[in-house]
């Protein structure tokens, strides 16, 4: 492991510059923000531990990117149980598709919280709770007593509003 006070504080200064991105990134990759903060961690620990093996300090935003996206497979696959959570060839097509990683994604994520805040608490829940990783709707839907289609169609519902919410937020901002 480095070390070094400079060299700690050279890791530090473009582990900030490039943690936003970062996030965003494997946002994409992975089902939630908890999985985002548990991977964005494990990431800079790994980078950290190698940051004497990097050459060269001008390519360490690519190269924090591939730790981070091989990180987001690894989580992906421990969370593989759940039928919620795309494969990881998929999952790579769409990091690639979505090519560089746009700022807007912090105003993304900040209109659909406060979209999900809009919702009134049941219907909140209901949408969180089954998209957690390792729950179905099959088994919240048991859990819960309500036939599984039902559940189906209300998250369907909620995740339209949720978009149209998030679109109108993000217009009404100058964005989109």
């Amino acid at each position: 492991m480095n070390e070094n006070p400079s060299s700690y504080e050279t890791f530090m200064r473009l582990l900030i510059e490039e943690e936003s991105a970062v996030k965003a990134y494997v946002r994409r990759l992975v089902p939630t923000w908890h999985d985002v903060e548990e991977v964005v961690q494990q990431t800079s620990l790994i980078a950290w531990k190698k940051f004497d093996e990097l050459d060269d300090v001008d390519r360490f935003g690519g190269w924090l990117m591939t730790i981070a996206r091989f990180e987001s497979l690894k989580h992906r696959r421990s969370l593989a149980r759940s039928p919620l959570v795309f494969s990881d060839k998929l999952a790579e097509l769409l990091a690639d598709a979505t090519g560089n990683i746009v700022a807007g994604d912090t105003d993304r994520q900040q209109a659909l919280e406060g979209c999900l805040k809009k919702l009134d608490q049941p219907r909140r829940e209901l949408i969180l709770n089954v998209h957690q990783p390792g729950v179905t709707i099959r088994e919240y839907a048991r859990q819960n007593a309500r036939p599984e289609q039902a559940i189906y169609k209300s998250v369907q519902r909620l995740r339209q509003i949720l978009l149209v919410c998030v679109k109108q937020t993000l217009a009404d901002q100058g964005l989109s």
